[in-house]
């Protein structure tokens, strides 16, 4: 495996055309031998922008984004014209931006360009940076819903970080890595680019128009809004195509359960209805009905809305957010042979009906699914280890397999796309599937994230593909752990993400993103990083963010390190100890990604924040003041503070639980929880967190946040959580 990561590492770096960059001292005034045009001399510039003479708001938006960093970079303010009036200007140089008419008269782009494809070259004195680009709303840059095609964005972006050495390790001023100096000269340049994954994204993202819950005013919400989408911009999350996915079948019970009870899992004793809610029935996918009927919605829906709106035309057969529930004869004649259905009492016959009806009434609605699916964070407390889980795929595989043949009969480009998930996680042992069948793999857990996890996750892709799968979806949910407190799992997850990509990756979109990033910095930036380059790795995201820390980048490498360690120390044992001691409710031991603050009295010491304020200390020394390093140091410590309060807040709470009608612990609680709250008003504006994801997760804790604005969105559509 190694001699193929670095053959594919070899090849791309034979294929990237690397070009120097300037980094000489400020003084330094001499001509950069092979130099084709200087930006800025001593201070002064020597260039402008030109934009087309009505230029897409994408090209707009690259334009001022150039701007912004080369102010920044330079002390200057370099001028925004438009075609026609260039050429009066007082500048040698000039950087068109888009799909100027300069850079036709020298055959650019020369053909049509791919989606995200990119193109950033000089000729004699100037330079062109332009791409394939939608003609979008400029406020609707970011918007993940459609795609985003914007080809001149990232051109602008590739030019910043490849010539000017910029980088961005976090949302906001904070996390710009912007290098000064007052001389940068460019050599010759002759390079495009496309991104390596059709899809890039996290689910979680909030867009405009967002409730100022966990925030003291909507002002600082919308703003946190707007610095972590331009971050997520320069990181190119976005996709170039648009793929209808997720759980496919949740009104179908509505529509169907009465005229078509055979579309739906036979429970035992042979009755046809859901185990929990309607939305979470699983199908009889055996059922001839059921592949007929997916084929009839998706023809509407595609002649309808579909085509017209730009989407792949995909059949959605991804099921719905439970564990496969049918024992009918011919789904069961499907499944091969395995010795863990007669260790089920759901598979042997020994569960009845009114055995699912009580596990319902007494753990909710994913009771019965914690305890037929191979999930840690869903394992009853009753049930400390791995369960041996029959695996029901062959079923699926045949099911997406005949629902591509009936969807091929009318359009023969359409392809059908299907999960492999909860007990049909594992590749199929007998079915092979059409090679035009796109598998969506929902790795099986989160955190711990071990090598249990790795080798598991490792061998269930390759089984698929070695079943016939071409390409594969990536949907994991490792971002839903960690909560608001320091935390990081990075370097095995980015070991898989470049694994997953060698086997056919083509699109990845994280489950979910929580938005703590002075927590999270060092995952956060890794992961996010990947989706430029899978193979990337989490040891060079990890350079990349300990540059931005100057003088102190030894005291942050040490920080930075001992999250990571603490992180990985804990084994699923040990978790799930600790896990089932802080069950808040229902089904879920604490610390899952809805009641993440439930753990935190015996996830951390109060060494460990000592430790840790110690060391960011010893940081700030060692930055010989400077401003923008102390700064960062000072955006870590922000996070640890709000952890470390958070962390008091359900000590308290739990002090009162012990003992209730105690007028004095329950103050204690109230005066602990205001104390979190107005501090965080008072670093809200500096990013280091989504307050309102932490708010609504510790809402379903019961704790007392007021739901305050909660209007929609202008897009009409809710926050995504």
């Amino acid at each position: 495996m190694k001699s193929g990561l670095f053959s594919i590492v070899a090849v791309a770096a034979a294929i990237c055309a690397w070009t120097f960059v300037d980094r000489t001292s400020p003084t330094n005034r001499r001509k950069v031998p092979g130099s084709v045009m200087t930006i800025v001399r001593e201070g002064r510039l020597r260039a402008d922008i030109v934009l087309p003479a009505k230029p897409l708001d994408c090209e707009r938006y690259a334009a001022d984004e150039l701007k912004y960093h080369i102010d920044k970079a330079f002390g200057v303010s370099i001028e925004i014209v438009r075609e026609g009036k260039y050429r009066a200007s007082k500048y040698p140089s000039h950087i068109f931006v888009g799909a100027t008419s300069a850079a036709k008269t020298i055959n650019l782009p020369g053909r049509k360009l791919k989606k995200d494809e990119w193109i950033v070259r000089t000729f004699r004195k100037n330079l062109y940076l332009l791409g394939r680009d939608s003609d979008i709303k400029y406020n609707d840059i970011g918007n993940i819903w459609n795609p985003t095609i914007y080809g001149t964005i990232y051109a602008v972006y590739d030019f910043l970080e490849k010539e000017m050495g910029v980088k961005w390790i976090w949302p906001g001023p904070t996390g710009e890595v912007i290098p000064k100096r007052n001389h940068f000269e460019i050599v010759r340049i002759n390079r495009t680019g496309i991104e390596p994954l059709e899809e890039r994204y996290m689910h979680g993202t909030v867009p405009w128009g967002m409730p100022k819950i966990g925030f003291s005013n909507e002002e600082s919400a919308k703003r946190y809004c707007k610095e972590q989408n331009k971050f997520l911009v320069r990181h190119r999350v976005g996709r170039r195509r648009r793929t209808k996915t997720g759980h496919a079948f949740e009104s179908w019970w509505k529509r169907f359960g009465k005229s078509h009870p055979e579309y739906f899992n036979q429970l035992p004793g042979g009755e046809r209805r859901p185990a929990a809610s309607g939305s979470l029935v699983t199908l009889c996918v055996s059922e001839p009905g059921v592949w007929k009927q997916a084929v009839a919605d998706w023809k509407t829906w595609w002649e309808k809305d579909g085509r017209r709106w730009g989407f792949e035309p995909w059949v959605n057969c991804c099921e719905n957010d439970y564990v496969s529930l049918c024992q009918c004869k011919r789904c069961r004649s499907i499944d091969p042979p395995d010795p863990r259905f007669a260790k089920s009492d759901y598979w042997n016959g020994k569960m009845t009906i009114a055995d699912i009806d009580r596990i319902r009434k007494e753990r909710g609605s994913y009771g019965l699914n914690a305890m037929l699916c191979d999930n840690r964070w869903g394992i009853p407390k009753d049930d400390p280890r791995l369960r041996h889980i029959p695996s029901v795929a062959d079923r699926y595989a045949r099911f997406y397999n005949a629902v591509q043949e009936e969807v091929r009969k009318i359009n023969p480009d359409a392809r059908v796309v299907g999960y492999a998930y909860e007990n049909y996680l594992e590749a199929p042992r007998k079915t092979k599937l059409d090679p035009s069948v796109v598998i969506d793999i929902v790795p099986r857990s989160y955190f711990p994230y071990d090598k249990v996890e790795s080798d598991y996750f490792r061998e269930v892709m390759l089984g698929w593909k070695n079943a016939g799968v071409k390409e594969f979806l990536y949907r994991p949910n490792f971002m839903l752990a960690g909560g608001n407190y320091p935390f990081d799992q990075g370097r095995l997850i980015l070991d898989d993400f470049a694994f997953a990509y060698t086997n056919g990756m083509k699109a990845c979109e994280f489950d979910s993103l929580r938005g703590s990033w002075a927590c999270h910095s060092m995952m956060n930036y890794a992961l996010i990083r990947a989706f430029r380059n899978p193979l990337h790795g989490y040891d060079q995201a990890r350079e990349e963010l300990l540059s931005a820390f100057g003088s102190a980048r030894y005291e942050i490498s040490k920080y930075l390190d001992g999250i990571y360690a603490y992180t990985t120390q804990w084994t699923f044992d040990d978790f799930h100890k600790v896990s089932w001691q802080n069950c808040t409710g229902g089904n879920h031991g604490g610390g899952s990604y809805h009641n993440s603050p439930a753990i935190l009295g015996e996830y951390f010491t109060e060494r460990f924040f000592t430790d840790n304020y110690r060391l960011l200390d010893s940081a700030k020394k060692a930055a010989n003041g400077d401003k923008e390093v102390i700064a960062r140091i000072e955006f870590l410590r922000k996070g640890l503070k709000d952890a470390e309060m958070t962390r008091r807040t359900r000590i308290a709470e739990k002090t009162k639980l012990a003992a209730p009608g105690d007028k004095a612990k329950a103050a204690a609680f109230d005066a602990a929880f205001k104390a979190m709250n107005d501090y965080r008003a008072t670093v809200e504006d500096d990013l280091i967190c989504n307050f309102r994801y932490e708010a609504r997760t510790e809402m379903r804790m019961k704790w007392p946040h007021k739901e305050g604005n909660t209007k929609p969105s202008k897009s009409g559509r809710q926050m995504e959580y």
